[in-house]
């Protein structure tokens, strides 16, 4: 199975990631957990990945020339949520419609309803953003 996420109303996709132990026959619940752990493992590489100092090479001078941007400096990012917090959240915003979950091009409405996964299945998330004014 890929998964794909994607905020509405933006162009930007994010990665899509290939899944081929989740093929069979699972509820939206039991994907949800699987991807807030991979979601909470990629964070945290992230997480150390952004606390390193990142030497400047020939190619990052010049890129920096043209762009006016040298590197960054190392920053602090908070600690992610435990797994139980992250999952309720997860849950939460799906109740809340705060993202929709496409099987296939089929919209998933019921967290718990049995769908079957094929190894080349999309399971797309599309986030959803409020609009003001």
């Amino acid at each position: 199975m890929i998964v794909e996420t994607a905020t509405l109303g933006s162009r930007a996709v994010g990665e899509a990631l290939d899944l081929p132990e989740l093929d069979g026959d699972r509820s939206l619940r039991m994907l949800l957990r699987t991807l807030v752990e991979q979601g909470l493992v990629a964070y945290e590489a992230h997480r150390s990945r952004s606390a390193l100092l990142h030497i400047l090479t020939p190619a990052d001078l010049v890129e920096g020339a043209s762009t006016g941007r040298y590197g960054r400096e190392p920053r602090e990012l908070p600690a992610p949520p435990t797994f139980d917090t992250a999952y309720i959240r997860a849950v939460e915003a799906f109740n809340d419609e705060l993202f929709f979950a496409f099987l296939d091009d089929v919209r998933i409405t019921d967290l718990d309803d049995i769908v079957t996964i094929e190894p080349r299945s999309r399971l797309r998330l599309v986030r959803l953003v409020a609009l003001t004014g």
